[in-house]
């Protein structure tokens, strides 16, 4: 690698890390792992950065790259699963504490996990979201939506939602 694109990706390391570790963290819920997930992320994206073609924007390559490694390890069964410290985890990265909504979040599918924390989480728009997860823009849409409907039914009426930007609708009845 060439000084020039070693300083590239310098300057994208610098930008981005911490969106990697916070989106790895997301998906695995426990932050060893996560850190691990991360840095083997980070480490594959530095292999592959003369070969970035950029026809997708660098945030959503990177998300990429830790969305399959994401998916490798739990088919190899290398994701661990601690439910209480994956919530706790989960809500610390979107800067609430409804340990409730961060668990409904950690008891989606990884397809669904995955949409959700792509669009409503990291703010990708559902194009982005699909190209990351190599799924069609429909089916990006799809998972999206039978998230959050999820988590509306995880989450039924007496729940209270501490971050209304994530658009589930929570309400305390009276």
């Amino acid at each position: 690698m060439n000084d020039a694109a070693r300083a590239q990706f310098e300057s994208l390391y610098a930008e981005h890390a911490g969106r990697v570790y916070r989106f790895a963290l997301r998906l695995v819920g426990e932050r060893e792992a996560a850190e691990d997930l991360a840095a083997e992320s980070l480490a594959e994206a530095f292999r592959q950065w003369e070969g970035y073609r950029r026809e997708a924007a660098p945030e959503t390559w990177l998300c990429a790259i830790v969305l399959n490694r994401w998916k490798m390890r739990r088919r190899k069964r290398e994701i661990p699963n601690h439910s209480l410290q994956e919530a706790e985890a989960v809500a610390d990265t979107f800067r609430f504490t409804d340990l409730d909504l961060a668990r409904a979040i950690g008891a989606l599918t990884p397809e669904l996990r995955a949409a959700f924390l792509l669009v409503k989480g990291e703010g990708f728009t559902h194009a982005e979201a699909a190209r990351a997860a190599k799924v069609p823009v429909g089916t990006m849409y799809f998972r999206v939506h039978a998230a959050v409907r999820r988590l509306r039914e995880a989450l039924a009426p007496g729940m209270a939602c501490a971050n209304p930007t994530i658009e589930v609708t929570c309400e305390t009845e009276n």
